[in-house]
């Protein structure tokens, strides 16, 4: 076991910032952002003692995503289609799924993500808009498409495009799905060229939905969510271009929160996404100098690199268990390690150093876990630990 200590200091000028962010969200007085900011801090804690856990080998590609349930960390091998289960110390438990016919296996060549859901049921989604359930058993349950009137005739006109959920794309490449009772959510973005960020931004700013519901009992598409954009992408907004999606979770009591990737701010929202609360700190030492995009083209050719030299925010968990939120940040540059916020009912509590790439999955007391890290160079997969 690896012990790693990362200080912080506290922030004497977080009441500053504060109030530069209250000025800015009063601003902004239409859709889902006319909530005053109520930003408080109580820095509470300083640091975090971080233990690192090394999984049992198991084959895999390394292509995976993380849940944490029952005191079992699964892990998922998207091109594989692995369910390998793992016990809290990092020992091996069992394997399910693996490719084949069977109703215990997947036939699915790719995944493009998971969930969990309320019941124990296991939802997968493939890269061509199948939604796979399986019971808590792992066995096949049930499989559909969302059947829908392909609007893509040019007879839409860009307002009515904006309004219909079947015209949204997910976002395979940083794709976040969570699930709430028995419906599944997906960060999406408009599919058309015509309404994308940089073609169209003014609108888009106003009428793009960030967040996709697709209801599993009834087999269609639900709520389009998170619609529009905060006040901060008013301005510079095609500097903000490759990091304007969202990052979000939804709480036991069907609360949403969302943050947005170059927005300081949290957004919080209840189960029909009536606003509740504003708030939120900008990280420490982020790298913001991002670059300004024409053209769809140019955002194709500078993606990956902003994303993985730039400072933004990447991603957000709610612990239902001790009431805590955490967010996730990049800082970006030539920082050796990233940030993690710790809030507690909307007041920050901690903003800690962390090493790169750790994110919150859940808690086991008396232990939070961070999501499963691949690292296919040393053939290895682990996660961290700490306590607070």
């Amino acid at each position: 076991r690896d012990l790693h200590s990362f200080p912080t200091r506290r922030s004497s000028d977080l009441w500053v910032v504060a109030a530069c962010m209250l000025a800015g969200c009063m601003k902004n007085k239409k859709g889902n952002f006319t909530l005053p900011v109520d930003s408080r801090a109580d820095m509470a804690v300083a640091n975090l003692e971080i233990d690192t856990i090394r999984l049992d080998s198991v084959v895999t590609s390394y292509v995976i995503e993380t849940s944490l349930r029952d005191s079992v960390i699964s892990v998922l091998d998207k091109y594989f289609g692995m369910l390998y289960r793992f016990n809290l110390d990092g020992s091996f438990k069992e394997k399910k799924l693996g490719r084949g016919h069977a109703k215990s296996e997947t036939s699915i060549g790719h995944i493009a993500t998971h969930a969990f859901m309320d019941n124990g049921d296991l939802f997968l989604l493939d890269y061509s808009g199948g939604h796979h359930i399986y019971d808590k058993d792992i066995q096949m349950k049930d499989f559909f498409r969302v059947i829908y009137e392909n609007s893509g005739d040019g007879s839409l006109n860009k307002d009515k495009l904006y309004k219909t959920p079947s015209e949204y794309t997910h976002l395979y490449n940083d794709i976040v799905c969570r699930s709430y009772k028995n419906n599944v959510y997906f960060n999406v973005r408009m599919s058309y060229p015509m309404c994308c960020y940089v073609n169209n931004t003014k609108q888009h700013l106003e009428e793009n939905a960030n967040i996709l519901e697709v209801k599993l009992d009834e087999q269609e598409f639900g709520r389009l969510l998170a619609v529009g954009y905060p006040d901060s992408y008013q301005k510079n907004s095609l500097n903000k271009a490759i990091f304007s999606s969202v990052n979000y979770d939804i709480a036991k009591n069907g609360d949403f929160y969302v943050t947005y990737e170059a927005d300081t701010l949290i957004y919080q929202y209840d189960c029909d996404y009536g606003q509740k609360k504003c708030f939120g700190y900008a990280g420490k030492d982020m790298d913001l100098n991002y670059r300004y995009i024409k053209t769809p083209k140019e955002s194709g050719k500078y993606w990956r690199n902003e994303r993985q030299t730039k400072g933004y925010y990447n991603w957000l968990e709610y612990v239902d268990e001790t009431g805590l939120l955490f967010r996730s940040y990049q800082k970006g540059g030539a920082q050796p390690v990233d940030g993690l916020q710790i809030y507690k009912d909307g007041v920050l509590i901690g903003d800690v150093n962390v090493p790169k790439g750790l994110k919150v999955c859940g808690y086991v007391s008396p232990y939070y876990y961070s999501y499963v890290m691949p690292n296919e160079e040393r053939e290895i997969m682990y996660l961290y630990r700490f306590k607070l």
